[in-house]
């Protein structure tokens, strides 16, 4: 395969580990762009993670859902049919990295 196709077909094709520390990268940094954007004020979005933040667990939350969700991309992710979630998570933590940049910057 040749051109864009080829370049998808063969991303597509990573391993299912790689995919797990990208998610588990994007979900760690999206743990610590909160907790900077908890010091200036803002609240959490996520009602549950807001309800855990107010007891105190909102980094050993993010930590083991992060852990949960990674192990659990990196054991799915070979046998194919849940590639598409695994990108979509992938995405989706990369896109609230962006999002919690773009607020704080301004604030």
């Amino acid at each position: 395969m040749r051109g864009a196709s080829g370049f998808l077909f063969r991303l597509y094709r990573v391993s299912g580990i790689c995919i797990a520390l990208v998610y588990a990268a994007f979900s760690l940094s999206d743990m610590l762009l909160s907790l900077g954007a908890f010091a200036l004020g803002v609240s959490e979005a996520n009602p549950v993670l807001a309800w855990l933040t107010e007891r105190g667990l909102f980094v050993h939350a993010k930590v083991v859902l992060t852990g949960i969700t990674a192990g659990l991309i990196a054991w799915l992710y070979p046998r194919g049919k849940a590639r598409p979630l695994a990108w979509s998570a992938v995405l989706l933590s990369a896109g609230v990295n962006v999002y919690h940049v773009w607020g704080l910057s301004v604030l």
